[in-house]
């Protein structure tokens, strides 16, 4: 295998919102970084952000950086939930809703608080530099609301309610609950050289003019602009390998397009494959000193895979339905329903909360059609009279971290390039199942009381990871019940650092990728300090 001549200062393995983030801040700060993506650039025509359905040959949508290979190089075992694992630069950044959340206070501290999991090593105030720092860096859209649970930032104007959102403002003012106006990294104003959003209601598509953040968009235009960075894209990382000493000397790729095989090399490595890639990618590396992959003294390197349960439900409001159809299709969620249930002192036999985000689906796909009876002309005129009407309400709860549920890989089974392929393994606990039960009965009482003529109701079942996922090289101060420090670096080589959703100890109801962006500067500042006091030479 053939071994590049340069050495970096700094090694990312991965492109998403975590590694682009840090590649960009560690070149900014004078360091030589190398961003390994396994996936392309995709061109701007390939996301058909404003294509119909039928425009396409598939009646769906095309979305780039799912080739076959990935689809198919993973095995579920006894699982309730698929996971998401996308290969193309900018990861999920490039089609995403864009939810920012900042974490709560105690949300850091699960034992503490209730009693449960394990507290984080880092508190709300070592984040909260690092979260304002992201809100301005990327452009965040909210209202500053001074509640608790989820604490305000630095807002671009917010997104205006819909017509089903105000009347669903007015029945959880009744109720006593917090409604408020979604935070999002997108921007409603010009900024940073990017247009505002022209509510196409297609952010989950990718945005073609780049009003929603994305790494390709926001990060590394300005990474390449400081000369410090190299971007090494269709190169899928193979494993870590070590010196005598058991430190990270290079990561041997394979090139996607040409199947050739090398090693790149540097002082520094940073896996932010995310949770289910990276420990695939940690427990792949394995050596004589390391037998059960890199960084895995504790046996935790998989372990703890988390993230949320969804459930949604659909209605059509009686006061819209058989208006006048107009283009509300605006950026999908305007609107924030944050954990309440904490607030009425009530003793629940399950720990954590849940949250609501509303209308995220879009407006463009008739989703009662298939629930509907009838057919022809009657049928039609039905479809068309309940669709202005149309308010989505979607559970989001928090999952119980548990070692049980875990990435695993397949020694015997290989993918397109002869890597072992990923094993998932995970089952909703009762806490889950708990939780989420009192999430959606409370979701349909809000629909209810919003007085709609038809509505989907889901039932029982619940969904699992939301492209979320968590947990599986966790965080914490001793290494033999974590494999990562507060600083996202591992416990046992002193040179690797992860940095993704995996290295969170725990995860509240709130999506992650804010936290996993403070996450990434704050590993980012720690790493250029440590670089100038010679630490890693």
């Amino acid at each position: 295998m053939k071994a590049d001549e340069q050495i970096f200062d700094v090694c990312v393995i991965g492109s998403g919102p975590a590694g682009g983030i840090l590649a960009k801040e560690l070149a900014e700060s004078g360091a030589k970084v190398a961003l390994v993506e396994a996936g392309r650039t995709a061109k701007r025509e390939e996301f058909h952000t404003h294509a119909w359905p039928y425009e396409s040959p598939t009646r769906d949508w095309p979305a780039p950086g799912y080739p076959r290979e990935v689809r198919e190089s993973i095995r579920y075992v006894d699982s309730d939930i698929n996971v998401d694992r996308i290969r193309i630069v900018g990861g999920r950044s490039v089609h995403w809703s864009a939810v920012c959340l900042r974490f709560a206070a105690r949300d850091f501290k699960s034992k503490s608080v209730e009693g449960g999991e394990a507290d984080w090593p880092i508190s709300y105030d070592d984040l909260a530099p690092h979260y304002s720092y992201v809100e301005k860096m990327i452009g965040v859209t909210g209202s500053r609301e001074n509640l608790d649970i989820i604490p305000d930032g630095e807002f671009l104007p917010p997104l205006n309610f819909r017509c089903s959102e105000q009347i669903l403002k007015g029945v959880c003012t009744k109720m006593g609950i917090p409604f408020i106006h979604a935070r999002r990294a997108i921007v409603t104003v010009p900024y940073d050289n990017r247009p505002p959003c022209h509510y196409c209601g297609h952010c989950m598509r990718g945005c073609d003019v780049g009003a929603v953040f994305s790494v390709p968009v926001s990060m590394l235009p300005k990474a390449i602009a400081t000369g410090n960075f190299t971007l090494m894209q269709n190169q899928l990382a193979r494993e870590l390998l070590t010196d005598a000493s058991g430190k990270i000397r290079a990561v041997a790729v394979v090139d996607t397009v040409t199947r050739e095989e090398r090693e790149i090399r540097a002082r520094i490595f940073a896996v932010c494959c995310g949770a289910v890639e990276g420990p695939r990618l940690l427990l792949n590396s394995k050596s004589t000193g390391a037998p059960d992959g890199v960084c895995n003294s504790s046996g935790l390197v998989g372990r703890y895979l988390g993230g949320h349960a969804a459930s949604n439900l659909t209605g059509y409001l009686e006061a819209l339905a058989g208006t006048r159809p107009v283009n509300n299709d605006g950026a999908l969620d305007h609107a924030y329903i944050p954990r309440f249930n904490h607030l009425d002192g009530k003793k629940r036999d399950f720990a954590g909360g849940f949250h609501y985000q509303m209308n995220y689906m879009g407006y463009m796909y008739p989703y009662h059609a298939n629930s509907l009876h009838g057919y022809g002309k009657d049928f039609k005129k039905r479809v068309r009279e309940l669709q202005p009407g149309c308010m989505q309400i979607t559970s989001w709860g928090k999952l119980v971290a548990r070692p049980e549920n875990y990435v695993g890989v397949d020694r015997t089974q290989n993918d397109a390039y002869g890597i072992p392929i990923p094993v998932v393994h995970f089952k909703f606990s009762a806490n889950d199942r708990a939780l989420m039960h009192e999430a959606v009965e409370k979701a349909r009482e809000l629909m209810h009381a919003c007085k709609p003529e038809f509505v989907m109701d889901p039932g029982s079942e619940i969904m699992g990871l939301g492209s979320h996922e968590t947990g599986t090289t966790r965080m914490g101060d001793d290494a033999r019940t974590s494999v990562v420090n507060g600083f996202c670096q591992s416990h046992d080589v002193k040179n690797l650092f992860v940095v993704s959703g995996s290295c969170f100890t725990t995860t509240p109801e709130k999506n992650p990728t804010h936290t996993i962006m403070a996450l990434s500067v704050r590993t980012s500042r720690h790493i250029a300090d440590e670089m100038k006091k010679g630490s890693f030479s």
